[in-house]
């Protein structure tokens, strides 16, 4: 009988429908595991493409062969294997000097196309304070305020509140310190509508007046020149771990030396 029970009980279960992972926890099913790179170099293309064709200088295509292959004759301290397409998955050798360059000048790029999309899209920003924001509190406001409208092509509107169990400014006042918010930042903004003012609570809108100068392209020598800055850069933190990772060594040395008997 307890068999019965336990084969139906089994039978059950496996004919209900699975229940899907909440949207909550499916994150933290795959925290660790990172996105395949687009453009993935030396050891990290063998995860994505097991076979590849090496582009040679003269842009010839060699016959397909596994990446571990192409990285036994390289010297990795010097060049780096870089995929350039994954279909079909093409490589080429770069020095690291050409392949810092590289990603420069598509990070520059990108960088350029991405403001010249959002040319013409106005974005808003909203700020609020009280009435009776003062001192280093007022001035970090304001100095925000300045900060989104230097930015161009950006609205900001200002809202200032009441507060609880305090007697709200007179219309007057509200009109005093609008306009001193107003010639704060006459400079680099304007009022493009009428102030709403309701309940205690008045809104001012800014436009801003900076025109964003278009990103400029670096030329060929700024990016050798960027690429070199980064390369030793990288090659003294380089340097700086392997002297860490050996003063390691020599201390786990000595301790294990000392408590020999």
């Amino acid at each position: 009988m307890s068999t019965f029970l336990a084969f139906r009980t089994a039978a059950v279960a496996l004919s209900r429908h699975p229940k899907p992972i909440p949207s909550a926890i499916f994150p933290l099913l795959v925290r660790g595991l990172q996105a395949p790179r687009k453009y993935p170099k030396n050891h990290q293309i063998e995860q994505q493409q097991p076979f590849v064709q090496l582009k040679d200088e003269n842009g010839s295509l060699g016959p397909p062969q596994r990446p571990s292959e192409i990285l036994e004759s390289m010297d990795l301290s010097t060049h780096v294997l870089r995929l350039v397409t994954s279909e079909p998955p093409i490589v080429q050798i770069f020095t690291l000097m050409e392949d810092k360059m590289r990603q420069l000048s598509h990070k520059a790029g990108k960088k350029a196309e991405k403001q010249k999309q959002s040319r013409g899209h106005i974005l808003t920003k909203e700020i609020q304070l009280s009435w009776f924001t003062s001192g280093q509190d007022l001035e970090h406001r304001l100095s925000k305020i300045r900060e989104e409208l230097e930015k161009g092509n950006v609205r900001v509107d200002v809202i200032l509140n009441p507060k609880a169990k305090v007697r709200n400014p007179t219309g007057l006042e509200m009109d005093e310190q609008l306009d001193e918010i107003a010639r704060r930042v006459e400079d680099v903004g304007m009022e493009w509508r009428e102030r709403d003012r309701r309940r205690g609570s008045a809104t001012i809108f800014f436009q801003s007046t900076v025109k964003r100068e278009p990103i400029q392209r670096l030329t060929e020598e700024e990016i050798r020149k960027r690429a070199q800055e980064e390369l030793e850069e990288r090659q003294k933190q380089l340097q700086k771990k392997k002297r860490r990772e050996e003063e390691r060594l020599q201390s786990e040395h000595s301790d294990s030396t000392s408590s020999t008997p």
